[in-house]
């Protein structure tokens, strides 16, 4: 009889022991350590990647290997954290933002950018200018072959 009755106590012990020990664990109160996100634009390697979970843009453009050249960043906050999935696009800086072509110190390959004018024309605009410099704008139109079409069409992208 004392051995049933230790039997029982340590079948019972084991039994009460066990109970509740394994209560499950819910995976959604555990907070992730990275996330996702795409770059596109102007970075040197758009695509997606993996950041730590305060990651910023600034963080993202670093893992992207940079800003290009045409980059434009004045309306984009680098420090702002990126939400998981998200997408950041980063523009190209605008034409209007180019600087001006200097009639009195732009280089053949310079002025022969501008819209209707090839080599032989930016050529023939040296040769006016180490003659004596431009004054004024408008002067370019005295240069043989510019005429107020091709004048219209630069003056926006000229300066002195």
């Amino acid at each position: 009889m004392k051995k049933a009755l230790l039997f029982f106590s340590v079948c019972a012990f084991f039994i009460l022991s066990y109970f509740g020990r394994y209560t499950p664990v819910s995976l959604d109160l555990v907070s992730p350590t990275t996330k996702q996100c795409e770059i596109k634009g102007e970075v040197e390697h758009p695509g997606v990647y993996t950041l730590k979970w305060e990651g910023t843009i600034k963080d993202l453009i670093t893992q992207a290997g940079g800003l290009t050249d045409q980059a434009e960043t004045s309306s984009i906050s680098l420090a702002k954290e990126i939400n998981d999935k998200e997408v950041v696009v980063i523009p190209k800086k605008n034409v209007s933002q180019k600087q001006k072509i200097s009639l009195n110190s732009a280089s053949l390959e310079q002025l022969d950018e501008l819209p209707g004018i090839g080599p032989s024309i930016a050529n023939r605009i040296i040769e006016y200018r180490n003659q004596k410099s431009f004054a004024s704008i408008e002067e370019i139109m005295e240069v043989k072959g510019i005429g107020p079409s091709i004048f219209e069409k630069i003056k926006e992208q000229i300066t002195l």
